[in-house]
């Protein structure tokens, strides 16, 4: 009993910094009361205090700062990745390099690993699900990493059933798939289609791995849109992952923000609307 009502204390006090922080009362960058000034206002002590802090850390709404004190975490800029209704850009393919750039991205840890990745992979539970395939079938699995010049990071994988590519392994039209940005969707819309597309938007908390490699803080969630390649038997032959983090990116669909959804946006439209990627 007293274990549950210490937890409830220390939920009381979080649930009350939790509404004075969305409501404006504390803004990004300003401190919270310290711990003894807290313990005094709930009558709680200060561990309880602590308790509340953490959850409050987690959630990534607040910062503790060592002999300085807990500040409200600052609101980051956020960028727009737009989901087309038009042609599909091929965004894991080396090849779509210079347009990334044209709008302020690069290519993230070029002195650490390489900045393009590609090899065959197998399917696990997720991937299987995700193309239809038995868990372990042979995948081309290529990855990306991109760096936004105010330092914001996303992660790209595309997995494709290797059963559709039978020549990923011929050097000369493997050297075709990473140099030509259409080429790879070409082959297979004319292999295989004509296809169609489903996108999918979730949100996750991240592995140790994606949260290191995309710079993100504990409590920050993950947003990935899921975007499969679909031929016209209904087969998923291609998915692409783009990992984000949520609190520096949000989605936009072309059909509700456009005045034209059947027009391409401008380099100058997207710069107004905040929209850094396509999708």
């Amino acid at each position: 009993m007293e274990a549950d009502e210490k937890e409830a204390r220390w939920r009381t006090i979080a649930t009350a910094l939790r509404n004075d922080i969305i409501e404006g009362r504390y803004t990004p960058g300003s401190p919270l009361p310290s711990e003894i000034t807290l313990a005094e206002q709930f009558s709680v002590s200060r561990p309880t205090v602590r308790d509340a802090i953490k959850n409050l850390v987690l959630e990534g709404l607040v910062n503790v700062i060592r002999g300085r004190g807990t500040f409200v975490r600052p609101l980051p800029e956020r960028q727009v990745i737009l989901i087309t209704n038009q042609e599909r850009p091929d965004v894991a393919a080396p090849g779509y390099h210079p347009d990334i750039v044209r709008y302020g991205w690069d290519l993230g840890l070029r002195d650490q690993e390489p900045p393009f990745f590609s090899d065959r992979t197998q399917a696990n539970r997720d991937l299987a699900i995700a193309l239809g395939v038995r868990l372990g079938h042979s995948l081309i699995h290529r990855e990306s990493l991109w760096t936004f010049e105010n330092h914001a990071k996303v992660e790209i994988h595309s997995y494709a059933n290797a059963d559709m590519i039978p020549d990923w392994d011929d050097q000369k039209r493997n050297a075709q798939y990473r140099k030509r940005p259409k080429f790879l969707y070409q082959t297979l819309a004319r292999e295989h289609g004509p296809m169609e597309w489903m996108t999918l938007v979730m949100a996750r908390m991240p592995s140790d791995n994606e949260r290191i490699r995309l710079n993100m803080q504990v409590g920050d969630a993950l947003l990935i849109i899921r975007r499969h390649m679909v031929d016209r038997h209904g087969r998923r032959i291609e998915v692409t992952d783009v990992k984000a983090p949520a609190n520096q990116f949000e989605i936009a669909y072309a059909l509700e923000v456009a005045d034209d959804p059947n027009a391409l946006f401008t380099r100058e439209e997207m710069a107004e609307n905040g929209i850094t990627l396509v999708i």
